[in-house]
């Protein structure tokens, strides 16, 4: 009878373990999934850039200066749409910049409500701080006005000036205005009511153009299919074309793991390093070492009794010394996180270590795309 219970309670335990690890495979999969939304974007759906030119008035005299004559061009059309003739050649403007203002207008935004847009100077202003834009239309590249920007600028830099003396932070001739535009045209946007949809990926790629085909099908079955790289073409069924939005709304949000191509990222400009996860690397051997050339100057007093008063000499000392180095062999990598501590064990500086992967793609034992920024 013990016999029994105990035969049951072994078989029970490896049920749970099965169940568990059946469990955990799921999360790991599940962990590197993506929804096909945050992948992929609609076919003829897509956002509007929009750019503008306009003053900024207020300034406290760092506006630009009288060289920039579009500045006082404007200035003298303006005041003179509004009945005010002047001469341009007796402005004398310090307080007021010339500046092109650019916006995205996302598809789907109804006329009336605010974007933000962007504002940066044109001629030759010290600083945008204070300032106010005036009324700008944006229009496309169509040449169709969709929106109109005007309000305070906020900028994230300041600048003085004081005779001689100058102060900067940041930067002070490019700003922001929060929802400083607002919209009176809709950008237009293909018919989603046609019968077929294709979603097209923002990193094309057949592996993963497949795979979000295959998620799309598993909640629409023989729905989808990937035409290419980077597009998957969607049918939409006869019971959801009634309600096209609940459709794309259920199959936006499927779940594919993407593939992409091993990549190692450097940026010689700040010696930074990033890595994918799926980077392999051969074993190698790797032997890394540098030279530092110091020279130093001493003056000395030397006497000279017999033509006067002492003179300086210069005595220049040349010290080269090489860096003791070691060979060390790096076992063969599968992973980002064996890349991480392989690149610690070595113990030399990001800078080098880019010095070192292009060594190492160079000899063949890098599997995977080098970008060099």
């Amino acid at each position: 009878m013990r016999l029994e219970e105990e035969k049951r309670y072994k078989i029970g335990w490896i049920e749970i373990a099965a169940i568990i690890c059946a469990a955990l495979a799921i999360l790991a999969s599940r962990a590197s999934a993506a929804r096909v939304k945050d992948m992929a974007t609609l076919e003829g759906i897509s956002e509007q850039q929009l750019v503008g030119y306009g003053l900024v008035v207020g300034l406290a005299g760092t506006g630009d200066g009288t060289r920039t004559q579009f500045t006082v061009q404007s200035v003298a059309n303006m005041l003179q749409k509004m009945g005010i003739v002047v001469n341009p050649n007796d402005l004398r403007l310090r307080n007021v910049a010339a500046v092109m203002v650019t916006a995205n207008l996302p598809a789907f935004v109804r006329p009336g409500k605010k974007i933000d847009v962007s504002i940066s100077s044109l001629g030759d202003a010290r600083s945008l701080e204070g300032g106010v834009l005036l009324m700008t239309p944006l229009q496309g590249s169509d040449g169709e006005y969709y929106a109109q920007a005007q309000g305070a600028i906020s900028i994230g830099g300041i600048s003085a000036r004081s005779g001689r003396n100058s102060f900067k932070k940041g930067h002070a001739l490019a700003g922001t205005l929060p929802e400083g535009a607002v919209v009176y045209k809709e950008v237009e946007s293909i018919n989603l009511k046609s019968g077929s949809l294709r979603w097209v990926l923002s990193n094309p790629d057949f592996t993963s153009a497949v795979a979000a085909a295959s998620a799309i099908n598993q909640i629409f079955p023989n729905t989808a299919i990937a035409e290419d790289a980077s597009t998957i073409l969607v049918n939409v069924p006869e019971t959801m074309r009634n309600d096209y939005m609940a459709f794309i709304a259920r199959a936006e949000i499927a779940e594919f793991n993407p593939n992409t191509n091993s990549r190692v990222i450097l940026n010689e400009k700040t010696g930074t390093v990033v890595s994918g996860a799926n980077v392999q690397i051969d074993e190698v051997a790797v032997s890394h070492g540098s030279i530092t050339i110091q020279v130093a100057s001493t003056q000395a007093a030397a006497p000279t009794p017999l033509l006067g008063p002492a003179t300086l000499t210069n005595n220049q000392q040349l010290n080269v010394q090489e860096t003791r180095t070691e060979t060390r062999v790096l076992p063969a990598i599968t992973n980002a996180g064996q890349l991480a501590q392989a690149l610690n064990s070595l113990g030399v500086s990001p800078r080098d270590i880019i010095s070192i992967f292009q060594a190492v793609k160079k000899a063949g034992a890098l599997h995977a795309e080098l970008v060099i920024m």
